[in-house]
């Protein structure tokens, strides 16, 4: 059976966050945290969008939908979002693979690493 308020106990100690500091983030209470991970009281939707992007997990993931993190972009240029997207797909390439070398993909996109930690 589906439960939030355990879901949101859970991220919130698996980062090391107290009742309190999860509060503050989310400009509520220590108290009302703890209803809602008592399931006492039902986070609103745009608490629900902030817890989402707090725990860095998709708003799937806290209607029980489905339990994949996500990776926010925010706060990132245009171009640090697409070297991040290129990482990915670098990664995802590689576990689809077996060799131990580098394909030219990989090496352009540690290319892209490299020029904007230098910037």
């Amino acid at each position: 059976m589906y439960d939030l308020g355990a879901l949101i106990r859970s991220l919130r100690k698996e980062r090391k966050i107290t009742q309190k500091k999860l509060g503050e983030m989310l400009n509520v209470t220590e108290g009302t945290i703890s209803k809602y991970e008592a399931n006492t009281m039902t986070p609103p939707f745009e608490t629900l969008r902030s817890i989402a992007s707090i725990f860095n997990v998709s708003m799937d993931t806290l209607c029980g939908m489905k339990h994949s993190e996500t990776l926010s972009t925010h706060g990132l240029t245009k171009s640090q979002a697409e070297t991040l997207k290129a990482l990915i797909e670098a990664y995802h390439a590689k576990n689809t693979q077996f060799q131990k070398q580098l394909t030219q993909e990989q090496f352009a996109v540690l290319g892209k690493i490299t020029a904007e930690l230098t910037k």
